[in-house]
């Protein structure tokens, strides 16, 4: 799990090593985590704590484990009071929005004082998934149904890789205690009741929530940057690579390794029903039915050498090889890695990787997928098309010469 959360803070450009981090400590098992996670990551690290006065002696109960836990990892601590029910009523918002105004207007205030590059909370993706079905309840747009971004000014998510049951097990793993705030199971607060609803999903279910509600940052980004003529992100350029291949079957893990690959060539990715290949840039989709074609019909002849006779160079489709050399039976076949040949050249005889060869030819991954091979037992015979082994080629030695003609 710790890779995973310096991977996702990496790709999301979340933290640099020297940043001074706010921590949002409330005392349960996701911000316990997290501020675990940060201090073995190196991270320096200030912890903040919010009073709220909601729930009596429980929320006295979590300043303390949250005093008590600072002092055991030698953790700066701040504390700040709030008399939230006052604050709700006088601005006619309900307790949750007014804990929550009043949270980051506090945590935005002490990052400035302690001059911290970042506020970091402990969102996971159980928040992520509740987020998405209250927004689909309250009616939303596409802004709506991203619901939390990794990075939000200067609020971030780290722990939006990882899910509830995820965090628990790392508590345990690790001896981590935390406290259980009781009003999570009261159901009379939308996000609870949908909490609730949740607790029937699997992780995988889970997940699935969080990675749509990534997906559609990432469709946010690419509509703004196509209305307003902006860069499109990194993730934006995902999100249409997505809804371009995903019909084809690729997955959204290999879309991702796609865009990476792009600059470079000769890679491959396989889907059920379709192959994608990269090569100098360009990305092309062909159906895997296309590349079950049947071999071209190969038609030989054999006769003995005159005394006297003109051998001319092979052509595209027909060529003279030594008869007696031919072991059966002949097949046809494309390349695969590590073949080898040795091309008639006016030279010594050099064995050479077919790989090479097409590389000097400037072949596209297409031209060289296309290429048949006629082959001997293990011996390439002839790159159709291209050149004849020079182990086959007639010599004033031949006895008996194949004459060789490929028919598509």
């Amino acid at each position: 799990m710790l890779q995973r959360f310096k991977q996702f803070i990496l790709a999301h450009r979340l933290l640099d090593n020297s940043d001074r981090v706010l921590v949002g400590l409330s005392g349960g098992a996701d911000s316990v985590a997290l501020l675990y996670l940060l201090r073995a990551c190196g991270y320096a690290c200030e912890a903040a704590h919010c009073n709220f006065h909601l729930r009596g002696n429980e929320s006295m109960r979590d300043q303390q484990f949250a005093e008590d836990l600072c002092a055991k990892w030698n953790i700066p601590l701040h504390i700040t009071d709030f008399a939230t029910s006052n604050y709700a009523k006088i601005n006619g918002i309900s307790i949750e929005m007014a804990a929550r105004e009043l949270r980051y207007e506090w945590f935005e205030q002490l990052r400035k004082t302690l001059d911290c590059t970042a506020i970091a909370v402990a969102h996971h993706q159980n928040d992520q998934a509740e987020t998405l079905l209250l927004n689909l309840q309250r009616g939303t747009g596409i802004r709506g149904l991203g619901g939390m971004k990794p990075k939000n000014g200067h609020i971030i998510r780290p722990m939006l890789c990882f899910t509830r049951k995820e965090i628990e097990t790392l508590c345990d793993a690790h001896a981590l205690d935390y406290v259980t705030d009781s009003t999570n199971a009261d159901t009379a607060f939308k996000r609870n009741a949908i909490r609730a609803v949740l607790q029937q999903a699997s992780d995988a279910d889970i997940r699935h929530y969080a990675e749509a509600a990534m997906r559609m940052q990432a469709y946010q980004q690419l509509v703004e940057a196509l209305l307003f003529g902006t860069e499109i992100s990194d993730e934006g350029q995902q999100a249409l690579m997505y809804e371009l291949l995903a019909p084809y079957g690729f997955n959204a893990s290999q879309i991702s390794d796609m865009l990476i690959a792009l600059p470079s060539s000769g890679k491959r990715f396989e889907a059920p029903t379709f192959t994608a290949t990269i090569d100098h840039g360009q990305l092309t989709i062909r159906s895997r039915k296309q590349q079950e074609e049947q071999p071209p019909t190969l038609l030989r002849a054999i006769r003995p050498r005159m005394s006297k006779e003109h051998f001319p160079k092979a052509t595209d489709d027909w060529a003279l090889v030594d008869a007696d050399k031919l072991t059966e039976p002949l097949t046809l076949r494309h390349w695969k890695a590590g073949d080898t040949f040795y091309p008639i050249t006016n030279g010594q005889r050099i064995s050479k990787k077919l790989q090479d060869f097409f590389c000097d030819l400037k072949l596209s991954l297409a031209e060289k997928d296309a290429v048949w091979l006629l082959c001997s037992g293990e011996d390439i015979v002839w790159v159709i098309g291209y050149r004849l082994d020079d182990r086959y080629k007639v010599t004033p030695d031949t006895k008996r010469i194949a004459e060789l003609q490929i028919e598509a």
